[in-house]
């Protein structure tokens, strides 16, 4: 995991991404003390009255009398080394799967192009069930051993709301004729471990055979069933076979369907009854998608979030504990004032969207959480603290990383900023190190992206802070 790192540059606002595989990882920093900041012309001064009201609560009573103060601080001024970390989690470990063809060719941010992408869900089978509760010619619930299998039908469940196609959506099936891993299987490997590396004999999951095709329209509900003959049904049965599993893939272009979840359920008839069909379910014993291609690596300055395998984002804090103005809060209070957790009634980390590559880019809301890197110097390994922005994280809109993006995304951190104003003096070897990542890892195979090189579209903070009007 090869993380791309932007030094501190010697402007307050500079700083630019570059791959850097041998570049040491940052060691924890106590946050600097007695550091002023001047602030002549960006915070905004609102004299308080009882009558307004905080963002964050419609309480009239949470900040008394006095001065409220909304600050937003460039980078420079409260962070340092914005870089991103790539391959945490698999696509093994994500419930479910995508399938997608030709779908999201478009151009990266240098315009350069990029290619269309193709995702393939693989599934492996259980065993079949051994016997079947019927209720016989009396009514009586009896467990049946010999049962036959006359037929079946793979269920395939798609996410309506996560699911982009241009209309009606052919799907096929396909069985697996070569031994693969479901942990590290690729587009490109069958097999992708330490201890051996395998080649799909054709990339995508080997040599197409075709079980059932049909088509699946979003207005139809969220099921396809795709009918499997008594051949198949039996010779899937036999252990010996050359069976490997499923292969579900998308057939139409411009389509990227997410898989909610795929079975395969037998039409039985029990010798008990034999006019009675019983549907019974095979557990699905291992799966994974395989795609191609990978997402490009992020670009120079650009923070990353989510994605399969995943991307987080990490920037060391070092705020100022001490205003010197805006001129309007000196008049009010003698500056420098000084500024502790007391004073914070709010802060958020403000981030600008960017558009991702169209293939990977978000279709539903997703969420941004906020961790505290215990260990910066074991990085990308490093442990991480708890959710800082509570259960799911900040929810972004996907519609704000559409073109032309630049929307700007607040992310709530208050009792962290009030957690590192509380802090003791430089000898406090807590960590100011903090992770933005998808809630869980891997979430989904699209990502989001924030820009982090452009001086005015760097991530900011917003304070608000509440003053008496003698300081305090």
């Amino acid at each position: 995991m090869t993380p791309l790192r932007s030094p501190r540059a010697a402007a307050p606002l500079g700083g630019s991404s570059r791959a850097d595989a041998s570049a040491p990882a940052p060691r924890p920093r106590a946050p600097r003390r007695g550091r002023t900041l001047l602030l002549p012309l960006a915070a905004a001064v609102l004299p308080f009255a009882c009558q307004e009201q905080l963002p964050t609560s419609e309480r009239e009573d949470l900040v008394p009398s006095g001065i409220v103060v909304d600050v937003v601080l460039p980078f420079g001024e409260f962070a340092s080394d914005l870089r991103v970390y790539g391959g945490f989690g698999r696509t093994s470990e994500r419930a479910g799967g995508f399938v997608a063809h030709q779908f999201g060719a478009g151009a990266g941010a240098g315009g350069e192009p990029l290619p269309a992408l193709d995702s393939r869900t693989l599934v492996r089978l259980g065993a079949y069930p051994a016997s079947a509760s019927v209720r016989d010619t009396a009514g009586t619930l009896r467990q049946d051993s010999s049962i036959s299998f006359a037929s079946g039908r793979i269920v395939a469940v798609f996410d309506t709301v996560g699911s982009v196609l241009p209309g009606p959506v052919e799907v096929v099936a396909h069985e697996i004729g070569e031994s693969w891993d479901h942990a590290t299987a690729t587009w490109s490997h069958a097999v992708d471990t330490v201890g051996g590396r395998v080649l799909w004999s054709e990339a995508g999951g080997g040599p197409a055979r075709e079980v059932a095709r049909g088509v699946w329209e979003r207005g139809q509900g969220d099921s396809l069933f795709l009918p499997v003959d008594s051949a198949r049904v039996h010779a899937w049965a036999d252990t010996a076979s050359e069976f490997h599993g499923i292969r579900l893939e998308a057939a139409t272009p411009g389509a990227r369907l997410e898989l909610r979840s795929m079975v395969l359920s037998l039409h039985t008839l029990p010798s008990i009854n034999p006019d009675t069909v019983v549907d019974l379910r095979v557990p699905i014993s291992a799966s994974t998608f395989v795609y191609d291609p990978p997402p490009p690596a992020p670009a120079p300055g650009e923070a990353r979030v989510g994605g399969v395998p995943a991307w987080r984002s990490v920037l060391d804090l070092d705020l100022p504990n001490q205003l010197d103005g805006p001129p309007y809060l000196c008049t009010a209070v003698s500056c420098p004032v000084r500024i502790d957790d007391r004073h914070v009634s709010y802060a958020a980390l403000r981030l600008v969207s960017r558009v991702p590559a169209p293939a990977f880019a978000p279709s539903d809301t997703l969420g941004v959480e906020v961790r505290t890197v215990l260990a910066p110097g074991f990085l990308p390994k490093s442990p991480l603290g708890p959710a800082i922005t509570g259960l799911g994280g900040a929810r972004v809109a996907a519609e704000w990383f559409a073109p032309p993006a630049g929307h700007v995304v607040e992310v709530p951190v208050t009792g962290l900023v009030r957690d590192m104003l509380r802090r003791g003096e430089p000898d406090d070897t807590r960590s100011a190190t903090i992770a933005l990542l998808a809630p869980l890892e891997p979430l989904s195979l699209e990502y989001v992206s924030f820009e982090g090189a452009d001086p005015a579209a760097m991530p900011r903070l917003r304070l608000i802070l509440n003053f008496s009007e003698q300081g305090r």
